[in-house]
């Protein structure tokens, strides 16, 4: 088994070669038309995976524009000929493409290095470099992202600030044209009165000149709150830019350590198959010299007796003549004694022994009949211990060819259920991997939400997920420019703070359920009248912001700070009908029907 930093591995099925269109236009090709692959398979696994037959080749940038790029009178832009989507050129390998009518060109910052028949050392300290490379951008990457994360904070506290103090110039607003109106309704109610407002005329006149000074300061605060905007966008922009880097020189990191330990793992595991090799090649060697001495003494046994046999032969020659003289003999006319010659003894020379043959001798039918027997006795006690009571061979075979396609299909099954098993344990992995990044993404978007509601009443907070545990941990600061206020513990705060710290918790968390209603029963019943109107101001946009979304409030407090419209109905309860006998009774709310359009 080797890891995912090894080793790729893709699953196919196997089929025909795909039919992919050829290159669009003379003098384009596409990776699919410049490589030659034999193997249908691999040509098929290539255009699935890597869409070869989709990404077009050219010696430059503006060749390459010059033939594949259509620019419409309305500035929308398209590649010619509709199945190329990428355009990739010499000498760096970078490409661009076309989406939605707009040409995005994509740099590559890796040198085009040669993979096949090279040597590896040089890749491996390529490789090295790269990394030493990567490593010291990452260093560079992480300092600038701590000082644009230090800028954001700076920009965010100026913000905070701007905001307080815009708050303060409207209520001393308010304030101003309270006492302007009420100072001009007695000036009405005296008119007929003979009164000296020489007094009453100045302070007037320094109410407006107060408020007209503060109009101007409210001017120059929301100016400046206007200019420090963009700059904040520009710190966010440049934020993400660095992180989007870091993960990419990451994600660099991880590919030349991957292709560095393949290499060291290939090297050593084709030295380690060279000793085998050659642990094998000795072992055959000690073999074959084991195989010769037995041919030889093979030989020697095959020459001895070959001479036994031509021995035997030229013996048995020798006494048929023998036997052959002395029937003559007795049949002469009276010669009643022969000479015996003593052939044992005659001497034969090498040359005479040589073209001697010996003679192949028959067995008797006895011999043959017994053997015989035997092996049918044999086969008989083969076919019992094997319990084969088929005795016709054709039979026979027909269970055998039965027999091995049963087997055949269930093997065929068996793989089908551990392919399907695989692919279900890719998916299960690879949703895992899904839910993972999507339960991140609602961390982080409910921790800004979050930040957000406590900021519209001066404070800021942070939210940690402790997914293991199953927990959540707020983070509180009161005064989001006094880092001496923050607290870890909800029981410190006050019950107001608390509830308002609870009611922005349960907006952020909403903003990422699914629930067509959404029921809050006294949310307000400890919060100050300030926060309540900050919490009542900040639910009720909230809620016409959802507007696939019914919220319900339910509050013993005033609302008459609210002024209903389409999209926002308060409904109150009567009082309850109080009697002597049984007390207060059930209410119901009277609801209208709606109104038809």
């Amino acid at each position: 088994n080797c890891s995912s930093r090894e080793c790729g591995v893709n699953q196919m099925h196997q089929g025909p070669r795909y039919k992919i269109p050829p290159p669009p236009l003379e003098g384009i090709e596409t990776v699919a038309s410049v490589l030659s692959i034999s193997d249908d398979l691999v040509f098929n696994c290539l255009v699935d995976i890597f869409r070869i037959d989709v990404k077009a080749l050219a010696t430059s940038k503006e060749e390459s524009e010059e033939i594949l790029l259509i620019k419409e009178s309305n500035g929308r832009e398209f590649i010619r000929g509709g199945k190329v989507k990428e355009v990739f050129f010499l000498p760096n390998g970078d490409y661009w493409q076309v989406k939605n009518g707009n040409r995005i060109m994509i740099s590559s910052e890796k040198k085009l290095r040669q993979s096949i028949g090279v040597d590896r050392t040089a890749a491996i300290e390529a490789a090295a470099e790269e990394e030493y490379a990567l490593n010291e951008e990452l260093t560079i990457n992480k300092k600038k992202e701590a000082e644009l994360l230090n800028e954001y904070k700076g920009y965010k506290i100026q913000w905070n600030k701007d905001q307080r103090t815009l708050r303060a110039i409207n209520q001393q607003i308010e304030k101003m044209q309270s006492a302007i109106t009420e100072l001009k309704a007695e000036a009405d109610e005296a008119e007929n009165v003979t009164i000296d407002t020489t007094e009453l005329e100045e302070d007037v006149k320094s109410a407006e000149d107060s408020l007209a000074e503060l109009k101007e300061k409210q001017a120059e605060v929301e100016k400046a709150i206007e200019e420090l905007l963009p700059n904040i966008r520009d710190v966010k922009s440049r934020l993400e830019e660095t992180t989007a880097r870091n993960e990419k020189v990451l994600e660099d990191m991880t590919v030349a350590e991957a292709k560095i330990e393949e290499y060291v793992k290939g090297h050593t595991e084709r030295n380690a198959a060279v000793e085998k090799k050659r642990a094998k090649l000795q072992q055959i060697t000690e073999v074959r010299e084991k195989q010769k001495e037995v041919v030889q003494e093979a030989t020697e046994k095959k020459d001895e007796s070959l001479l036994k046999a031509r021995l035997m032969t030229h013996k048995t020659k020798q006494d048929r003549e023998k036997k052959k003289r002395a029937e003559e003999a007795q049949a002469g006319d009276g010669e009643q004694q022969t000479r015996e010659e003593d052939t044992t003894a005659t001497q034969l020379l090498d040359s005479e022994l040589v073209n001697i043959e010996p003679v192949s001798t028959k067995k008797e039918p006895s011999y043959y009949k017994a053997r015989i027997e035997r092996a049918v006795k044999q086969i008989e006690r083969e076919r019992e211990r094997r319990q084969m009571s088929e005795r016709d061979p054709v039979v026979a075979l027909e269970k055998f060819q039965r027999a091995k396609k049963s087997l055949d299909a269930k093997l065929i099954q068996i793989e089908t259920i551990e392919k399907n098993v695989n692919a279900l344990i890719s998916d299960i992995k690879e949703r895992k991997k899904r839910w993972k990044l999507f339960r991140a993404h609602i961390a982080f978007t409910t921790n800004i939400t979050f930040d957000e509601m406590l900021n519209k009443k001066g404070s800021s907070g942070q939210i940690e997920f402790l997914h293991e545990d199953r927990r959540l941990k707020l983070v509180v600061q009161k005064d989001n420019t006094n880092e001496m206020s923050q607290t870890k513990d909800v029981k410190a705060l006050s019950g107001g703070e608390r509830s308002f710290t609870t009611l922005s918790l349960l907006l952020a968390l909403g903003e990422s359920l699914e629930t067509p209603f959404r029921v809050m029963d006294e949310f307000d019943v400890f919060l100050d009248p300030v926060s309540r109107k900050i919490a009542l101001d900040t639910m009720v946009a909230v809620a016409k912001e959802l507007e696939h979304r019914q919220f319900i409030f339910i509050t013993p407090q005033d609302l008459s700070s609210l002024k209903p419209d389409r999209m926002l109905k308060i409904f109150k309860l009567k009082p309850p009908e109080r009697n002597s006998i049984g007390g207060p009774s059930q209410q119901t709310l009277d609801f209208e029907p709606p109104a038809r359009e």
